[in-house]
């Protein structure tokens, strides 16, 4: 007897996995298309309590978790820590403190089921478009709920062509436990079910005020505010994202967020097609002012990369992560061409980081690792040491 075993979603792992962190008082703090980038709880602000939670959503996805062993695995942590019931809480945006809901079963049941429905929906985006030729149609199954929302169900059995626009608006799921599904469709079996293909429906749209912002925003009937962003936009928008929210988070928290990244399928996927900017190291908010820059992360651009790869090809994706650790334990130099320098001498092996001031933007311009004996000849390494004595 064969035991047939639910193999764990790979692209709902991968695109989990892809996230990096971001800390927000409240749910509209980080916003919309930016949970394709971040992982994020509202009212969580140590770096700490967010990455215990986010390793019980990974595990959860990985083996299946109910919502039951996922409550019982993070409730004793979360009130071994302090975010549990009502408790005062400071609200960095008004600088008041009003009483607020941490943990709770139902909360938990709230991040539980978002997570695993967003992942799940990122990664069925992912194989329908990798399959579309095969599968050119998704028809929209609005009825797996005994209470369905009136609008979505009156779009049960809709079938449209997999690039419709409606799917970038509508694509499942677009509200709090919502359960809708797209399911791709042959062109034969469209034929055979006698379904019609289209026309899109004319939803109307609503205004709606980002309290937090003050944004303005065309909201579709049947989208909650939170949901109004485009399938697959993640890896797209991932950088410009992050770079957007580090500025204003805490140390801890942009360099966690840079190295998953850096460690992690996005700066990989970005390392095979590169396009503009990845945020590579995190250098700090006072050193980034000294030199006149307005961020405080240091990026890779993709000219940098291509010269990386031309002349310095015992490089690899794998040495990238050792910028962070250049920069924080290596020594600091001025170049005589003003650039910034950082020299880690470390299991005997040199590492030399190169940025410099690009607009108003640090960007890494070159990246280096000899052996101790190669570094003794190199003329460079000898200067900036002898400089240094």
């Amino acid at each position: 007897m064969v035991d047939l075993v639910a193999l764990p979603p790979e692209e709902a792992i991968e695109y989990f996995r892809q996230k990096g962190f971001a800390i927000g008082f409240d749910h509209r703090d980080v916003w919309q298309a930016q949970h394709q980038a971040a992982f994020t709880v509202a009212k969580v602000m140590q770096l700490d309590l967010l990455q215990d939670i986010r390793a019980e959503v990974d595990r959860a996805l990985v083996e299946g978790t109910t919502l039951r062993d996922f409550q019982q695995r993070l409730t004793p942590t979360l009130q071994a820590k302090g975010w549990w019931g009502r408790q005062p809480l400071r609200d960095p945006l008004t600088g008041e403190t009003p009483e607020v809901q941490l943990g709770s079963p139902r909360r938990l049941k709230t991040i539980y089921d978002t997570n695993l429905r967003t992942a799940h929906s990122e990664g069925q985006w992912q194989r329908i478009q990798d399959s579309k030729q095969a599968f050119p149609y998704l028809e929209y199954d609005g009825n797996n709920s005994s209470q369905p929302r009136h609008t979505h169900s009156a779009w049960d059995g809709l079938t449209l062509p997999v690039d419709d626009p409606f799917w970038q608006a509508h694509f499942p799921v677009k509200e709090y436990g919502c359960k809708c599904r797209a399911i791709p469709r042959t062109a034969r079996q469209v034929e055979r079910s006698g379904k019609p293909v289209g026309p899109a429906p004319e939803v109307p749209k609503l205004p709606y005020v980002n309290a937090r912002t003050g944004e303005v925003q065309q909201i579709p009937a049947g989208v909650h505010p939170s949901f109004h962003y485009p399938p697959g936009g993640r890896r797209a928008s991932l950088a410009d994202h992050l770079v957007a929210k580090v500025q204003a988070a805490p140390p801890a928290m942009a360099r966690a967020s840079i190295a998953d990244l850096v460690g992690g399928p996005a700066f990989a996927d970005w390392y095979r097609q590169p396009a503009g900017s990845f945020p590579l190291a995190y250098l700090g908010k006072a050193l980034a002012a000294r030199l006149g820059s307005k961020t405080p992360v240091l990026s890779l651009p993709e000219a940098t990369l291509a010269k990386q790869l031309r002349d310095q090809p015992k490089i690899t994706l794998d040495d990238y992560p050792r910028v962070q650790v250049a920069i924080d334990r290596g020594r600091e130099f001025i170049g005589a061409d003003g650039a910034l320098l950082y020299l880690l001498e470390e299991d005997g092996v040199v590492t030399l980081v190169k940025a410099t001031l690009a607009g108003s933007a640090l960007v890494l311009t070159s990246l280096r690792r000899l052996s101790k004996a190669a570094a003794k000849r190199d003329k460079e390494i000898q200067q900036l040491l002898k400089g240094a004595q």
